[in-house]
């Protein structure tokens, strides 16, 4: 898999990003460029964050995985 660390960084950034903006939310305070979320009501923005939230933890393990040495564990008796 090329370009493993732009995975970590988008990851990184979505789960970053997700969980500030939970948190913010609690407050009443948020992301500018996040706001477009609120218009669905505040139940899916409140989904949208959390699944930006895992897909960011998803990317940073798929992205630092190495998938050679699984392989290789896998394949030995």
């Amino acid at each position: 898999m090329k370009n493993k660390s732009n995975w970590v960084l988008l990851g990184f950034l979505l789960f970053i990003f997700g969980l500030t903006s939970i948190i913010m939310s609690l407050v009443g305070v948020r992301w500018v460029f996040l706001g477009w979320m609120e218009w669905g009501g505040a139940l899916l923005a409140f989904v949208l964050k959390v699944l930006m939230t895992i897909a960011g933890v998803v990317m940073i393990v798929l992205g630092r995985t190495d998938w050679e040495d699984e392989k290789r564990e896998s394949s030995e008796p």
